[in-house]
This record gives structure tokens, C-alpha cells and sequence, in this order.
């Protein structure tokens, strides 16, 4: 990580990161309409299928336009790309919660106490 501006907090829990982004939003006057950012969000999920298609295209023979890589190679590549993408959502997501009143830690913790008891439709059976 680089050394620029500190956050505003210890940034180690959901709600410290949802605390960062509220007072970013205030600082750099970032327009919080909920609707707008759900918006953005899309966008930037967006921008992750493309990372993605473009690994794809990398180990899959018949989109490969030279050499064919093994999936950790083609990961080892896009793996800056792919985590920057993938925080630009997660930071959406922390505002979106921001917005609605969503106590994103305390929602993500119910839901995984509730996802320990699901039966999955498509998981994979051990045999």
C-alpha cells in the first residue's frame, strides 16, 4: 500500500470502512444519490466481467490468439487489474450501505449466520 494521505481510522473492520467512506464522500463532496451509485456500482461490476473475459480469452484455446496460460498464469497477469476492479465495487457497496442506513457488518454476519444452516441448490456434494 502506498503512503499518501492517513485514513481516518484503523480501516479493520466493515464499519471502519464504511466510516472511511462516508467521510470521504463528505470531503471530496462525492454526490450520494442512492441511485446514481447503484448505478456506478454496476458499471464497476462491469468492469470486473471484463477483467474476467479477458483471462478467459487467455487460457481458453479457441479465444487465445497466441499462447494459450494456465489459469494461474492468466490470474498472476490481471491480478492488480482484477483487485482494483474488485475494490471499486466493494467501495460502492460501503456507500450504497452508507446511504440506506445498512449496518453492513452486522448485515453481512446475520446472512452468514443464516447461509451456515442453507441447503444449496448447486453446491458441490463431497462423496
Amino acid at each position: 500500500m502506498q503512503d499518501e494521505q492517513p485514513f481516518p481510522n484503523e480501516m479493520r473492520t466493515i464499519r471502519d470502512f464504511q466510516e472511511f467512506h462516508q467521510w470521504l464522500d463528505e470531503k471530496n463532496h462525492f454526490n450520494t444519490d442512492l441511485f446514481l451509485n447503484a448505478m456506478l456500482l454496476s458499471g464497476e461490476v462491469g468492469e470486473v466481467a471484463q477483467v474476467l473475459k479477458k483471462i478467459h480469452f487467455m487460457v481458453d484455446p479457441s479465444r487465445s490468439d497466441g499462447e494459450v496460460q494456465s489459469l494461474d498464469e492468466a490470474l498472476s497477469s490481471e491480478r492488480e487489474n482484477l483487485g482494483q476492479e474488485l475494490a471499486d465495487c466493494l467501495a460502492y457497496i460501503f456507500k450504497l450501505a452508507n446511504y440506506t442506513g445498512v449496518d453492513l457488518q452486522e448485515a453481512y454476519l446475520k446472512k452468514m449466520h443464516k447461509n451456515l444452516a442453507r441447503t444449496w441448490k448447486y453446491s458441490r456434494k463431497q462423496q
